[in-house]
């Protein structure tokens, strides 16, 4: 889920956005092993028909818990961070609070200037895109879309420990080469997910956090003072529960990664349109803006957010496309390169 702040996409769980913090598990040092032999585990872990099920039952129920129970909480706990481009361990508090049935969430910065970013949530009644497909609630806006489990595969990876909490590890590999393998720990009570590691397609980590404290009795009031130097998040303009798939008002993608659907657009700083895309696991965001003279091209890498811009020539004008998520690169190209006017 995080991005620099310039760049805001739908969020998926957990809901952080930061400049230094990309969104997104067992110990540190037990999970590098892990990861080692995460084929050969999904390849080892044949069960009878029966086990399959209770297995899809059990993943299901963890899934549905993590996209609904931890928005309606009021809690707060800090955590570390750390991504593959930079090895220094940053520390984050995020505040999370619900008033007159709507969100609000603070995330603040425990290393270097003082500084945090606020977050307007939507009503609890709201239900994002992103979250239906967690929920496994997307089918009813069409048979064409695919499910969680035809997209990755999921292993349930038994009972941790983690900031004190009980909580089970799950592991998700993809099932194509277009998103990255995730381990998560989430809490058994709550669905908050205390640990997680994103997994490039070398088993290699892309980035990580983990919670070393939580609350969950926090004091409303005392969490609605704000620091001195803040960003806020605007309010989403997407629906809040549509009934029917929406697409794109003024352009479109002639590719998207299977699984993936529109969940939303907004205009950034009334010029760049944006468009957001998911899974339900991950998301990708594509920004799309007039330009003129010489249109940069290039990939960067922020741990497991990535950039690519290109140059789109549509009706006689020049424009600027940016794909931004946490995606391989393979993806981002093809999603660049699909992307034409209505």
């Amino acid at each position: 889920m995080l991005l620099p702040t310039n760049f805001l996409i739908e969020p998926r769980m957990p809901t952080f956005i930061s400049a230094n913090l990309p969104r997104r598990c067992l110990s540190y040092f037990s999970f590098i092993a892990l990861c080692c032999a995460t084929p050969l585990m999904a390849q080892e872990t044949g069960s009878s028909p029966e086990n399959s099920q209770r297995d899809s039952a059990d993943v299901a129920a963890l899934l549905h818990k993590m996209a609904t129970v931890p928005k309606t909480l009021n809690y707060q706990g800090s955590f570390t961070y750390q991504h593959k481009d930079n090895p220094a361990l940053q520390s984050f508090r995020i505040l999370h609070w619900i008033e007159d049935g709507v969100e609000h969430e603070r995330l603040q910065h425990m290393n270097g200037v003082e500084r945090e970013f606020v977050r307007e949530g939507k009503s609890l009644a709201c239900d994002s895109l992103g979250n239906q497909l967690l929920q496994g609630k997307i089918s009813q806006f069409g048979a064409n879309l695919a499910r969680l489990d035809q997209l990755y595969k999921f292993e349930i990876l038994g009972p941790e420990r983690v900031a004190g909490r009980e909580a089970t590890g799950l592991l998700a590999l993809p099932l194509d080469k277009f998103r990255h393998s995730s381990l998560l720990s989430i809490d058994n009570e709550t669905g908050l997910v205390l640990k997680s590691w994103l997994v490039d397609e070398s088993s290699r980590p892309l980035e990580r956090y983990q919670f070393i404290d939580l609350d969950l009795s926090p004091d409303p009031e005392s969490m609605k003072r704000p620091l001195a130097k803040i960003h806020k998040d605007a309010n989403s303009q997407t629906d809040c529960n549509p009934d029917v798939l929406k697409q794109p008002e003024r352009w479109q993608l002639a590719w998207v990664p299977p699984g993936f659907i529109f969940t939303g657009q907004r205009q950034v700083r009334q010029k760049i349109d944006m468009l957001m895309y998911s899974d339900g696991l991950t998301t990708f965001s594509v920004f799309i803006e007039p330009a003129a003279g010489v249109i940069p091209e290039g990939v960067a890498h922020r741990g497991a957010t990535l950039v690519i811009m290109d140059a789109l020539n549509y009706q006689g004008k020049t424009y600027r496309v940016t794909v931004i998520g946490e995606i391989p690169i393979v993806t981002a190209q093809k999603v660049a390169q699909s992307i034409g006017g209505i």
